[in-house]
């Protein structure tokens, strides 16, 4: 279960917080999978959503008994993709400088670690990366014909989540 911490508005769930002990640095990073652009609606949503954890994370981070002397927010990009966003955004290449070289080496393994695991789970229902041409959005894209059998996405003001798939037979 992802950490949840309240915000304005309700409650936002963390991808991951890092804490470094030593220099007192906590990172907060949202971990992004998206093969294509985003569009402005969705650039949006992330930022304002990364915006509500900025304005709450020093509480929570007190609630746990930790006093980081500075927090940074950013964008992990599994696959490099970028937009303009208020926030810094990294990619697996470049996530290691703002940690020690093990913790890159760490990041491309645990990312190999998750699409392997991902395709083991979800790979009847993966396809190949998607292009939308701009103007367009993954919707127009839809072919109603095909076979609709597996999970379900199940969209909140936080995000997606695979789920079981409601059959009306």
């Amino acid at each position: 279960m992802k950490e949840q911490i309240p915000v304005a508005g309700g409650k936002a769930h963390l991808d991951c917080l890092a804490l470094n002990t030593n220099s007192g640095k906590l990172f907060v990073f949202e971990c992004k999978r998206g093969h294509g652009s985003f569009d402005g609606d969705k650039i949006s949503a992330i930022d304002q959503r990364l915006g509500r954890i900025k304005a709450s994370i020093g509480a929570h981070a007190r609630s746990k008994g930790w006093a980081p002397v500075s927090i940074e927010i950013f964008i992990l990009s599994f696959y490099g993709t970028t937009w303009n966003s208020a926030y810094p955004i990294y990619d697996k290449n470049t996530i290691s400088s703002l940690f020690e070289p093990c913790i890159g080496r760490f990041t491309l393994e645990f990312m190999d670690h998750l699409e392997t695991m991902v395709a083991s789970a979800y790979g009847t229902e993966l396809r190949d990366a998607v292009d939308v041409d701009r103007g367009q959005t993954i919707f127009d894209m839809l072919d109603e014909q095909m076979d609709a059998r597996g999970p379900d996405v199940l969209f909140t003001k936080d995000g997606a989540d695979f789920v079981a798939a409601q059959y009306q037979e």
